[in-house]
């Protein structure tokens, strides 16, 4: 083999170039990309500090993770103020009836509780995410 095997191409025997099933360019990438992400490369890293590729996938796991504990909350918030937004129109349709006025008015007070805490659950649970994110070592 040549010299030329460095670059992608090779010769055989009487000079006949036999080109690799797989271009040199892309097994290039791949080398360079599995060297940085077991830490053998850190020519990509631009900031002065050095980043561990293990710790950098389990920060975006870890950010993920949190990404979709914020999504189910706001479902779960999304659901409960459907729920009192009907309790309530239909405690308010009681009141102007004059049925159970009484009865109507507790059920206004108490869907008027629960999309309060539907919203303070999101509100601990969005607290909770940045704590864990922001004290997530990075490095």
């Amino acid at each position: 083999m040549s010299d030329d095997a460095t670059n992608g191409n090779a010769s055989v025997g009487g000079g006949a170039e036999v080109t690799p099933p797989v271009n040199s360019q892309i097994i290039e990438a791949v080398q360079r990309s599995t060297n940085f992400v077991f830490g053998l490369d850190d020519s990509f890293q631009t900031s002065g500090t050095a980043l561990s590729s293990g710790a950098t996938i389990a920060y975006e796991k870890a950010a993920q993770a949190a990404a979709f504990a914020i999504q189910d909350a706001v479902d779960y918030q999304r659901n409960m103020l459907s729920i009192t937004s009907a309790a309530q129109g239909k405690a308010l349709a009681m009141i102007l009836a004059g049925v159970n006025v009484t009865e109507a008015a507790q059920a206004i007070a108490a869907a008027t509780a629960l999309a309060t805490a539907a919203i303070a659950n999101v509100t601990a649970i969005g607290t909770s995410i940045d704590a864990m994110l922001t004290g997530f070592p990075r490095t």
